[in-house]
């Protein structure tokens, strides 16, 4: 396919968005007075891939006018005396396109352009996905107020990520952090993920988890997905509870595409650990209706179910048994049988009775259900006493060891429903909205199965030379007969978050003398309502029996850690339960422990957000200045429990404590671009953010067991966050950028928990006390390089080449509590993060690596540096190829982890393995098809 190139002046029934006089007098009569003559509107579209152009700039020459078009491609130029004038509208990997336009004494004047990419000389070739969606992406950061990156749709349907977090691992200072494999929680520059902002279609998203406020977005399907936008520098305009970024996630809109679209696609897999099948499928429809086509639906599902099997090694505990010689107290092994299903679905409806208006309704569910099974077999190794042998073998001389089951079945839910709409009249845009979003974690069923042996029925020989250490503890510890019965704890949990927020927002758009800009208003409130409540039904035995005297288990694995070590028996998960029900007299209730594990995690959180903002924007030739603050006001309600073991009365363990905390943020922020030319751009910002304490830390509970005590803290105060950036953008004729960017934030107030010896607390005298704390501060300094090219210009067959390259290194310093000497870097923050991506295009054919790169990063802390524990660094690489076998129809295939990389964490220095978790390589195939 070559390109024609084009420019055309569109009215009437060609034009994509047309007028409502009556509609429009009735709506606006409300907010000002009739339109005012000069003002030119219109689209700008790519007629070749059928898209809107977002974020060209449209110029009327010989003027200080200029606009920016939206997502949807429109812009307005207002104000402009009755007479002639050439508009110049251009866009990055677009050629330029300039037109006459009459404008009349009084009225609006239509003027919609299409542009054509740079590639107008050139085959087919490049017209595919990746290169359309690597176009789409750049032309949104290129367009940007602030530091951003972003990912389309089309990127993610050519790399072989499934869900959001996975997606926008790719970009430059992005990371994330694993769950069984899975991408699950994205890392904002090495930010603590508790500390991103993350909305839907700029919506609050509820959390669905009890500990913290991060969001797993590994239960929103890739499929639903329109772009992800990560911003690194907020905007006034933006929520203040942002110290890694702000990332949101637009869903589709049937207005996104000048024609009706529909696609369907499957996709059926085998993973390689478990020699299952994963398979699952999608569809997106969207369209405009009615006679003028002023409605706009969306309809779009996606189902994926996945199953495989994991395995995980633990060291728990090294310490020093010889001088500089240290081994572990304790070895684990689990066995993981997972399976997990993702359902999303996503309807938006929209209604533009005029030009100027817009009226909507979003919704999007996804419902992501984790079912695991887990066999796990604990050596407590370093009982008795301990002998070296060497600098890497150590004889204990007792042990005690555990077989359990668990099975953990676990749902979590996210629905965003918002309604809202634009008013646009004159030179004002009011933009207003209400969302309500929910999000629960519900557990219906965990239940632990627990068999021990006697204190010193093994005695064990650990020699860590080894990666995962050779254990000798002899054939006693695989015989079910040294095994009795401990305990069986059947357990549900239901976390649930309900937020109800309410924004509006007034643009303005004005001149300072004789330079145009805007300004900008808002106000939000957010009501938060979150409570977790969860129940235990304890059973020990009536009397004594072993699990040799079930019979209820069965040989583990043979290729157990690929061989490296030796499971041992394992229960029978449905023939216990089955004990359980037949033979009730075999258990006995333990009231107390059911009543304390009932009541001590508990809590009900209502937080309260009223915020405000102001900006302005003005273009001073070719620089754009940004400026304004957000105040916000944050007021919050805890209640939790005081449980203490043994407890009182057992029945009645807990009283319930309650706390309060307010706080107000002021937050300012400065925003320069300087765009000398059409392909440079130069960004500078200083930016003020906080970061809410998680929810578990500041739910004020107290646990005491005999003398030691944990608790909440209400009185924490937030994350405070400084932060400088400056970046330098070059911007590639054929849809490329290389960039540098440097980073700096100064973190106050960070939160660590601290232990205490000695204390009074609440009245209770405890020996120590663990609790969470602010400390002071902490820095981190940054570098981001990013570089994308396509190598069109290269001789054939070499012009289908591409690749894109991006590097982050991060230096961070961190005071913790009694640590004040030694050099930490902030929790989670990794030094290097790095991707790389090659492609090759060629006619229908395309193919695509992907190489994810992470340092590792402290995950926790301990009394000294040989007790702090790291997660390792980790290099993933993922492949996949795509034929288009026709204009609509195209088949894929994708390798998942092809180079078999773990998750494995390390204690002090990578030499001693804390945990070591394998998962293998999964393939894919699917075919797509598009209507």
């Amino acid at each position: 396919m070559k390109y024609q190139q084009q420019a055309t002046i569109q009215s009437g029934p060609a034009r994509i968005l047309t007028a409502s006089r009556a509609v429009s007098l009735l709506i606006f009569g409300l907010f000002s007075a009739l339109a005012q003559a000069g003002d030119i509107v219109g689209v700008v579209n790519d007629p070749d891939l059928q898209r809107f152009v977002e974020g060209a700039t449209v110029t009327v020459v010989d003027s200080n006018k200029k606009a920016t078009t939206d997502r949807w491609g429109r812009y307005t130029l207002r104000n402009l005396a009755a007479g002639e004038y050439t508009i110049v509208v251009s866009a990055g990997g677009f050629q330029a396109s300039s037109t006459t336009v009459q404008v009349p004494e009084t009225g609006n004047v239509s003027a919609d352009v299409s542009l054509n990419t740079t590639y107008d000389e050139i085959e087919e070739i490049v017209v595919t996905s990746a290169r359309v969606s690597q176009l789409l992406a750049l032309q949104r950061k290129r367009s940007a107020e602030s530091i951003i990156d972003a990912v389309s749709a089309d990127t993610v349907g050519k790399l072989p990520d499934f869900n959001a977090a996975e997606a926008v691992q790719r970009l430059p200072g992005l990371s994330v952090e694993l769950d069984q494999g899975e991408g699950r929680y994205p890392i904002v520059r090495g930010i603590d993920s508790n500390l991103n902002n993350v909305t839907i279609d700029n919506n609050l998203v509820g959390a669905p988890e009890g500990e913290g406020r991060r969001v797993a977005l590994d239960v929103i399907p890739s499929d639903l997905i329109s772009v992800v936008e990560v911003v690194k520098a907020v905007t006034p305009d933006l929520d203040g509870n942002a110290v890694g970024g702000n990332i949101n996630i637009i869903t589709r809109s049937a207005f996104d595409s000048p024609d009706r679209f529909a696609f369907v696609g499957g996709r059926i897999g085998y993973n390689d650990k478990s020699e299952r099948v994963p398979y699952g499928a999608s569809a997106v429809w969207g369209s405009r209706l009615g006679a003028e086509e002023k409605f706009g639906l969306v309809l779009a599902s996606s189902y994926y179910i996945r199953r495989y099997d994991t395995n995980l090694f633990e060291g728990d505990g090294w310490t020093e048994f010889a001088p500089d010689a240290y081994a572990p107290e304790g070895v684990r092994y689990f066995n993981y049988d997972i399976e997990r299903e993702r359902i999303g679905l996503n309807a938006n409806l929209e209604y533009r009775p005029t030009d100027t208006s817009l009226w909507y309704m979003r919704t999007i569910f996804n419902e992501f259900t984790d079912e695991e099974a887990r066999d796990q077999m604990d050596l407590d190794a370093a009982r008795g006493t301990q002998t070296a042998v060497s600098s890497t073998v150590v004889q204990n001389s007792e042990g005690r060891a555990t077989r359990e089951y668990r099975q953990n079945n676990q749902t979590q839910q996210l629905t965003n429903i918002s309604l809202g709409g634009e008013l646009s009249r004159d030179n004002k845009l009011w933009e207003m909205s209400y969302t309500f979003s929910h999000a629960e974690e519900i557990t219906p069923l965990r239940v632990d199965w627990e068999y021990r042996s006697g204190a010193d029925a093994f005695p064990n020989t650990i020699d860590v030379a080894n990666t995962y250490f050779d254990l000798d503890a002899g054939a006693a510890i695989n015989d079910p007969a040294n095994y009795d019965f401990r305990r069986v704890r059947n357990r549900s949990d239901s976390i649930e978050e309900d937020i109800h927020s309410l924004k509006g927002d007034l643009r303005i758009d004005t001149e300072f003398g004789q330079h145009a800009g805007y300004l900008k208003f808002g106000v939000k409130y957010a009501a938060r309502d979150k409570y977790r409540d969860r129940t235990n039904l304890n059973y020990t035995g009536a009397s004594s029996f072993t699990l040799a005297d079930t019979g209820l288990f069965h040989s583990g694995p043979a290729d157990f850690l690929d061989g490296h070590a030796e499971l041992g028996p394992v229960l029978d998960f449905a023939a216990h339960q089955a004990l359980a029900q037949s033979n009730p007299e075999m258990f006995e209730f333990d009231a107390e422990s059911s009543a304390l594990d009932s009541i001590s995690s508990d809590y009900q959180i209502d937080e309260t957000l009223l915020a405000g903002y102001a900006m302005a924007s003005v273009d001073i030739n070719n620089l754009t200045i940004l400026g304004g603050a957000r105040i916000e006001r944050t007021e919050a309600d805890y209640t939790a429990y005081f449980v203490s073991l043994p407890a009182v009365d057992p029945l009645n363990p807990a009283s319930p404590f309650t706390g309060t905390t307010e706080y107000t943020d002021v937050l300012p922020s400065l925003h320069l671009t300087y765009r000398p030319n059409d392909k440079v751009v130069v960004r500078g910002a200083w930016t003020n953010t906080i970061g809410r304490p998680n929810f578990q830390d500041v739910a004020p509970a107290l646990e005491v067991e005999d003398d030691e005590g944990a608790a909440g803290n209400e009185d924490l105060d937030p994350f405070e966050s400084m932060g400088l950036d400056l970046s330098f953008e070059y911007y590639f004729e054929t849809a490329g950028i290389a960039s540098i960017g440097v980073f700096y934030k100064e973190i106050k107030n960070p939160i660590f928990t601290r232990r205490t010896e000695d204390v009074v607390y609440r009245g209770i005298p405890l020996t120590v006390l663990s609790r969470p704390e602010n400390a002071d501060k902490g820095t981190l300094l940054g570098l981001e390089l990013n570089i994308e090219q396509q190598f069109v210009n290269l001789p054939q067959p070499f012009d289908g080449l591409g690749a894109s390259l991006n590097l982050t290194f991060i230096d961070s310093e961190v005071d913790v509590f009694g640590r004040e000497e030694d050099n930490l870097p902030f929790f989670r923050q990794p030094d290097t993060i790095g991707n790389v991506a090659l492609f090759y295009a060629l006619g229908r054919f395309e193919a695509r690596v992907a190489v994810s790169y992470r340092d590792a990063y402290l995950q926790g802390i301990g009394g000294d540096s040989s007790e702090d524990v790291y997660f390792d660094e980790r290099t993933q690489v993922d492949l996949k190829v795509s034929f288009d076998a026709t204009e609509r129809f195209s088949l894929f295939g994708e390798l998942q982890n092809i180079n078999d990389a773990s998750r494995r964490e390390y204690q002090g220095r990578p030499s001693r393995l804390y945990a070591d978790e394998i998962y293998s390589w999964t393939a894919l195939f699917g075919a797509s098809y598009a209507f």
